[in-house]
């Protein structure tokens, strides 16, 4: 046996090996990042380097990435960019300037305070000042003795910091119960907190006796958004829902109506008079009152991209996505093997919540508001509200459904909607859009104070099953203990049968379909749970054996089998035996979800689109241990 031989043999054998006992890593591919833009949480009037207020100043946030501040000369036209010191620090819901013309911002999701001083253009992190638990700053004020005051989430703390002892002081919780505080410092030395969202409040706090008092009797606290305003006389005006009317706070102790025409707002405007504002997050527009000159700025800054927030299959064979803050369609042609970020889809700034496809256009419901918007890819790209836009503003489903979790389009030439209602509230609903006719109907606490989440259609059946969350809108306390699932008649437009399928379980996170019109569900606490729809029963209730399976990603896949995403695991269920396989763990976490093409599934990572192609033979059970 000559040496070449025994050198090819041995290769041979090698390869062979090496093929037996790779890992499934090859069958995912990166296909990179469809957006990548920054969002701006407001454009303020600021210091320069010389202390005049001659600047403004952008605040943005930008996901997995330090916050940053642009600072335009309005006379010029000229950008900067100053990065935030800590790339945990990726947004900031506050913003206001101390005595000494330094800014100062709150930082999420690890609630610390920043400073960064225009003239040595140097940032400070002042640390956490609320609690530890505490993600949010929600706002930021300057009292009169140039003390900077802040409110967190989730814990409504109220809490100062004083620039020239360096000294800072947490008063605590302003509210038992809620989770978010606002507060305005007053000119007469008191800061006004407004706390929502569950039960609305003003509670006034005495910095020099160090007390408290509420404004609103706990009687008369309702759910909804109140917020406050301190007016050019000094004054602290409040708007207080559900009519939206305005009362100017007395003496930090009556609240006194006053006409919303006589309240001297607080102007955005430059020293000389001129206003600005930003369009479309992109375009900073300055106008002079006095000679009608308007001056408009494109921002240009670096930024890393946008989370993904939600991925799934367009009506033409291609994949969509939607980023998460700012609001951006993207669109993947896999033939192509390209990518491209389609713009703004709707009026809601947030993220598209749910996607689904009819009659070869595209129909997105987006927060807040859950508004509708329909996308044609076959019509040019023009984003509107008119009849010939593209994408096309439908308008809000409602309160109802202002985080639209979940979508059912094509069942009766309609689309389906479930999800979680606004800040505050309990009870999310069913939406129901016709294209046809343009008309929107609301079916609310279809399950009593619980919200709908997920949803599936039962062709043969011809019902629609909708799975639960207790949870309410952001700010409430969950009522129920536990999530429900019921059959809703899309030709009756009721609801005729309701089951708790999973003991202890809180949220149903997704739900598919087989080929024999077998429901399966998977639950938060990753349980799966099997329904026989036309009997009426709970068939089986089995352990996921992955942590943190990802909200609507459950998906029948061409061989009849149902393929599913967690956190760390690509799995898939065998509807005829329930044997649960694993598939692979993903190079990087599962944030988002899902689409499948083919044999192949795409989904969020971070900023980034991922596929997986799927095996023709599964790998050995790998549950999380």
């Amino acid at each position: 046996m000559n040496h070449f031989f025994i050198r090819s043999l041995l290769s041979l054998l090698t390869l062979i090996a090496l093929t037996l006992n790779q890992d499934l890593s090859f069958a995912f591919r990166d296909l990179g990042t469809p957006v990548r833009e920054a969002v701006c949480w407001g454009a303020y009037a600021g210091p320069g380097k010389t202390g005049n207020r001659d600047t403004i100043y952008l605040s943005f946030g930008q996901y997995n990435a330090p916050l940053f501040l642009l600072a335009v000369n309005p006379d010029t036209g000229n950008i900067r960019q100053f990065n935030g010191p800590l790339s945990s620090g990726m947004g900031s819901w506050g913003f206001t300037v101390d005595h000494e013309n330094r800014i100062y911002l709150g930082s999420y999701y690890n609630a610390h305070l920043l400073r960064f001083d225009p003239k040595t253009e140097k940032w400070e992190d002042l640390g956490r000042l609320g609690e530890e638990r505490d993600t949010f700053i929600c706002s930021l004020t300057t009292a009169p003795d140039g003390k900077i005051w802040g409110g967190t989430y989730p814990s409504a703390n109220l809490f100062y910091y004083d620039p020239k002892t360096k000294e800072s002081e947490n008063f605590g919780r302003m509210d038992p119960d809620q989770f978010y505080c606002y507060p305005t410092a007053g000119e007469d030395g008191l800061i006004y907190c407004a706390i929502g969202f569950e039960k609305m409040d003003i509670v006034v706090f005495d910095p020099k006796e160090k007390k408290k008092s509420s404004l609103i009797p706990l009687e008369e606290r309702k759910a909804g958004r109140l917020s406050l305003i301190k007016g050019k006389d000094g004054k602290v005006y409040a708007k207080l829902p559900p009519q939206d009317s305005w009362f100017r706070i007395e003496g930090g102790k009556k609240l006194i109506s006053v006409s919303q025409s006589n309240i001297p707002f607080p102007e955005k405007t430059l020293p000389d008079g001129r206003q600005f504002s930003l369009t479309n997050n992109k375009i900073l527009k300055i106008q002079n009152a006095v000679t009608g000159e308007e001056q408009e700025i494109p921002l240009k800054y670096e930024a890393s991209g946008s989370c993904i927030f939600v991925v799934g299959t367009g009506p033409d064979s291609r994949i969509y996505g939607s980023s998460m803050l700012p609001l951006r369609l993207f669109v993947y042609d896999p033939e192509k093997n390209v990518h491209k970020d389609l713009g703004k889809a709707t009026l809601a700034s947030g993220e598209v919540y749910s996607m689904g496809s009819l009659d070869g256009k595209l129909y997105l419901c987006s927060y807040p508001e859950g508004r509708i918007s329909v996308y044609d890819p076959q019509k040019p790209l023009q984003f509107g509200d008119q009849e010939d836009s593209n994408p096309r503003e439908l308008g809000p489903m409602g309160e109802s459904l202002y985080r639209p979790r979940t979508m059912v389009a094509g069942p009766h030439g309609r689309v389906y909607i479930g999800g979680y209602p606004d800040y505050g509230l309990i009870g999310g609903g069913l939406g129901v859009y016709d294209p046809k006719n343009n008309e929107k109907r609301i079916y609310r606490h279809l399950i009593r104070n619980q919200s709908i989440v997920s949803l599936a259609y039962l062709e043969k059946l011809d019902l629609i099953a909708a799975g639960s969350s207790i949870r309410g809108g952001t700010g409430t306390h969950a009522i129920e203990k536990e999530a429900k699932l019921i059959l809703w008649d899309p030709k009756k437009e009721e609801k005729i049968f309701e089951i708790t399928p999973v003991s202890d379980s809180k949220t149903i996170l997704s739900l598919a379909v087989t080929d024999d019109q077998i429901l399966y569900g998977i639950t938060e606490n990753e349980k799966v749970f099997v329904l026989d729809a036309e009997k009426r029963e709970i068939k089986k209730v089995f352990d996921l054996g992955f942590r943190n399976p990802r909200e609507i990603s459950l998906q029948p896949g061409p061989d009849g089998k149902l393929y599913g995403l967690a956190k760390e695991a690509i799995f898939v269920i065998d509807p005829k035996n329930d044997h649960l396989s694993f598939l692979a763990n993903p190079p990087t976490p599962i944030d988002s979800g899902m689409a499948l093409l083919g044999r192949k599934i795409y989904y969020g990572s971070g900023a980034n689109l991922w596929e997986f192609e799927i095996p023709s033979e599964p790998a050995p059970l790998k549950p999380d241990e």
